[in-house]
């Protein structure tokens, strides 16, 4: 049975884009949230008069996740450049 590191790559490649898109559509999603504005004004009168708006969800998470789905990514790559070093220092030997 050949181990290989090519396969193991892919994956973290693989995973790498799938945390990259899911970090994506977390920024995405911040990015389009719009302030809630009352439509039915017979709870007008229980209001409370705070000026300050909202706050904003954090965009920490999503960057931090974009980060370590870079890391993985030259991981992935890492990994693969290091099996086609390998493969050809072998067919150097064996020729």
């Amino acid at each position: 049975m050949p181990v290989s590191g090519v396969q193991s790559g892919y994956q973290v490649i693989e995973q790498s884009n799938k945390m990259a898109e899911e970090a994506a559509l977390e920024i995405a999603q911040q990015q389009s949230i719009a302030p809630v504005e009352l439509h039915d004004k017979s709870l007008e009168f229980n209001k409370i008069d705070d000026d300050s708006p909202p706050p904003l969800p954090s965009s920490h998470e999503p960057l931090i996740k974009l980060g370590n789905a870079q890391h993985y990514n030259r991981i992935g790559t890492n990994m693969l450049q290091r099996e086609q070093d390998m493969i050809g220092s072998l067919l150097d030997i064996h020729v």
